[in-house]
């Protein structure tokens, strides 16, 4: 693949060249030197972006999937876990069957930046200014921690306890379920602000050497989260 790219780059190359020593001959039959000067300022940056394009091949991304054999055990896993907690209030034909510590919950909060006066201001006397205009103040949301807690995923719900808030996420109104680089992102039908959890790797790294579960991997634990919760929809 990178042979062939080297070769198509070569041949851009050379055609590059010929049509630029084209237009250099016409050019010299133009006596505007403003329009010369300008016209070699653009090939030299066409030349320079061409350098830096696509042709160099870029090196591949690991990325970490879900093999067969451990989608069959997450899937068992979703089925047929049926953990104890007498903490939990479970609805009927309810069961626990993932509990993850050490998450983080965040949210998208509205901040404040510092006001800005628009208009004009009038000199009255010593000291004294009378101004016309308005004061604007602008607003930027910023992922913001809410609290650290349990995360527990049962067959109806996704539970989250913390030390300062606690919620559920009833898993028939989920709207989507989306991995936001390390973290999980739930939307639900009536919250109006969408729910990230993160931690969820070093708390899926935990579960699985306590576990001692081969069947799992102990890495992307957020994935394997994601996979899930999807399993729980369907």
């Amino acid at each position: 693949m990178i042979h062939h790219l080297n070769q198509l780059k070569r041949s851009l190359t050379k055609e590059i060249r010929a049509t630029i020593f084209l237009m250099i001959s016409r050019l010299l039959c133009v006596d505007d030197v403003f329009v010369i000067l300008m016209f070699l300022a653009l090939i030299l940056l066409v030349i320079k972006l061409f350098k830096n394009s696509g042709f160099k091949a870029n090196k591949e991304i690991p990325i970490t999937r879900i093999s067969e054999d451990e989608a069959k055990a997450l899937e068992d896993l979703v089925l047929q876990t049926a953990i104890q907690d007498s903490s939990i209030k479970l609805h009927d034909q309810e069961r626990i069957i993932l509990k993850l510590d050490g998450i983080q919950l965040l949210e998208f909060k509205n901040i404040n930046n510092k006001g800005i006066y628009q208009g004009i201001s009038l000199r009255v006397m010593d000291g004294l200014s009378y101004r016309i205009g308005e004061f604007s103040r602008k607003q930027k949301q910023v992922l913001t921690s809410i609290d650290f807690g349990e995360l527990i995923f049962t067959s109806n719900r996704v539970i989250f306890l913390g030390a300062k808030e606690s919620l559920e996420l009833y898993l028939k109104k989920l709207l989507s379920v989306n991995i936001a680089g390390k973290m999980l992102e739930i939307d639900q039908t009536g919250r109006s602000k969408v729910i990230f959890f993160d931690g969820l790797n070093t708390a899926w790294k935990k579960y699985v050497t306590s576990s001692g579960m081969k069947h799992f991997q102990a890495e992307s634990g957020v994935l394997r989260a994601s996979f899930i919760i999807k399993e729980l929809i369907k």
